[in-house]
């Protein structure tokens, strides 16, 4: 069987998402979890999880037919210690975000060496801070979204 969807607003709450996916007729979809245009984001409330959960049934959708995206601001090669810390958090917090919600997946791009150090180097960093980051959580897979290598962004 093939679940077809889209990358659906969540606007105005993440458990609207399941609700928008239905709507035109997905069986599987894509969201971000938070703005994916900010570092910090508000807490998921309880009641937000639970009416997420409530949705997906409501929706026909399985937890594991959706596929959130982390922030894209979050870059695990990052080659100055501050923006890695900072990376390193963003992406903890999204993939506590997923766990909350009962997701398996998080879909991320790994990062780029922003031409300050090797792409060896930077890899380097990206293995080390999705090791860290799995350390710290269970359930949820890392899906590494390939890029098209533009500028210094890893491939």
């Amino acid at each position: 069987m093939k679940y077809v969807g889209a990358h659906v607003s969540a606007s105005g709450g993440v458990e609207n998402a399941p609700l928008n996916a239905q709507a035109i007729g997905a069986k599987s979809f894509a969201l971000f979890t938070k703005n994916q245009r900010q570092w910090h984001a508000k807490p998921l409330t309880e009641s937000s999880v639970v009416a997420f959960m409530e949705n997906l049934d409501k929706a026909g959708i399985k937890s594991e037919h959706v596929l959130p995206h982390d922030s894209y601001l979050i870059n695990l090669g990052h080659p100055e210690p501050e923006g890695l810390e900072k990376s390193r958090i963003a992406f903890l917090d999204e993939m506590q975000r997923c766990e909350l919600l009962g997701l398996s997946l998080l879909n991320f791009h790994p990062g780029g060496a922003l031409r300050k150090i090797s792409e060896e180097d930077s890899l380097q960093l990206v293995a080390d801070s999705i090791n860290q980051v799995l350390q710290q959580t269970q359930g949820v897979t890392a899906v590494i979204e390939n890029t098209a290598g533009q500028g210094s962004t890893l491939v």
